[in-house]
């Protein structure tokens, strides 16, 4: 029997949510929940920002059960429904990662745990006033979660198939469209993928038999035309249908990619390989 039989082995990462009027998006979000979505299956990250009470990147999740989310996609608390779109993620793996629930607090309690509490701990308050004539706020329903950031870091979870389960669509048979490929985005691949060379190269080194030494390396490139969505292959998918979450198959990039070969002609893309030459 799980330790919290009362409490869903998966949270929630929804890329959108009803927002108030002035509430400021980032750059990398920009767009509709579908596309924010598309955006993290493409990039193969969730990314962080500052948002409610934080001075610090975070990344927020929501640890509600499968009633709970079918009410918040129904009918929403407060400002209407959550739009249908985001990421299933396994619990365990998200404590492995650092997230921890939500601190919901008092206004006044906020204000001290802020001067006394370090910055990663505080930025997991969130304010807790049932009472309207205090400036009510009460957002309990999102049972949130929190993976929080010092302002330096880089505040980017990486999606891995142990972490990520599946998905929540708006449609039947949903998939991450396939993006053309610009000469920028080219560019920027082989950039990284030469910065990560003396990390490849010190870890082959260490993998060498004794004796063995690096000669030369041999770098090839090889030319493709469309960037798939890789972070999404053989997640679980579920849609809504305007009343409950459906289950609906798995994500089958490798499909996807056998069955687009029309966009083969709307741009370069490069992929990079390595061969070495070894003394022994």
């Amino acid at each position: 029997m799980s330790t919290h039989p009362d409490l869903p082995d998966h949270l929630v990462h929804f890329t959108g949510r009803p927002r108030g009027q002035d509430e400021e998006v980032p750059d990398f979000a920009q767009g509709s929940p579908e596309e924010r979505l598309v955006n993290i299956l493409h990039n193969g990250v969730l990314r962080g920002n500052t948002t409610f009470w934080t001075d610090a990147p975070v990344i927020c999740f929501s640890e509600v059960t499968e009633e709970a989310r079918r009410a918040m996609l129904r009918h929403g608390v407060h400002r209407g429904p959550y739009p249908p779109w985001g990421l299933v993620l396994d619990r365990q793996q998200l404590i492995a990662t650092g997230a921890r629930p939500a601190l919901y607090v008092s206004r006044t309690e906020q204000a001290h745990m802020k001067a006394e509490l370090p910055r990663r701990t505080y930025n997991r308050c969130v304010v807790y006033e049932p009472d309207a004539a205090r400036g009510r706020s009460d957002w309990l329903f999102e049972r949130e979660w929190r993976l929080c950031y010092g302002p330096a870091q880089t505040a980017e979870l990486t999606i891995t198939p142990a972490l990520v389960a599946g998905v929540i669509v708006g449609r039947r048979g949903w998939m991450p469209p396939p993006r053309q490929v610009v000469a920028a985005d080219v560019v920027d691949d082989l950039k990284t993928q030469l910065r990560a060379l003396p990390a490849l190269v010190q870890s082959w080194r260490e993998q060498l038999p004794d004796g063995a030494s690096i000669q030369s390396i041999h770098v090839s490139a090889s030319s493709t035309r469309t960037r798939f969505a890789g972070a999404a292959d053989r997640l679980a998918r579920w849609y809504w249908d305007g009343d409950d979450l459906i289950p609906d198959g798995h994500i089958d990039i490798h499909h996807q990619q056998m069955s687009h070969s029309p966009f083969d002609d709307q741009g370069p893309a490069i992929e990079v390989g390595y061969t070495l030459d070894l003394n022994e």
